[in-house]
């Protein structure tokens, strides 16, 4: 699969270098579609993983319909935690194809989210959207 959808957030990463308790409290967990770069997105399903949340890729997507391989499957956002107010920080998003990973912030607003990586004074938002 070609990981456009994430490079933006990668970029960032580029440029430096079951626990139930923590999902409870959460308007993460679900599945959420990414923000469309060049065409392709996917869907990040989130849940519980060592006592923290985490992002797994369950299906992705290109300009000309669903496509199946590359980040598929793969754990792209790691140890979020909720601090508060529909806020999640402590994790990392991780570029599947090269493993990069940069600080990230998330923020659920209902139906959608705000996403933010950042490496010292460079960030990158994108809004992402529920899908179930």
């Amino acid at each position: 699969m070609n990981t456009h959808f994430l490079k933006p957030l990668a970029t960032v990463a580029a440029l430096a270098m079951s626990g139930g308790a923590a999902h409870a409290d959460t308007g993460l967990s679900g599945t959420w579609r990414t923000a469309t770069y060049n065409g392709d997105y996917a869907f990040v399903r989130f849940g519980p993983c060592s006592g923290k949340i985490c992002g797994v890729v369950t299906r992705t997507f290109g300009p000309d319909g669903e496509i199946e391989g590359g980040s598929l499957g793969k754990t792209i956002v790691i140890n979020m935690e909720p601090v508060g107010g529909g806020q999640f920080e402590g994790g990392r998003i991780r570029r599947p194809d090269t493993g990069q990973s940069a600080p990230l912030k998330l923020k659920v607003n209902g139906g959608t989210m705000t996403v933010s990586a950042c490496l010292g004074p460079l960030c990158r938002n994108e809004t992402w959207n529920r899908v179930q």
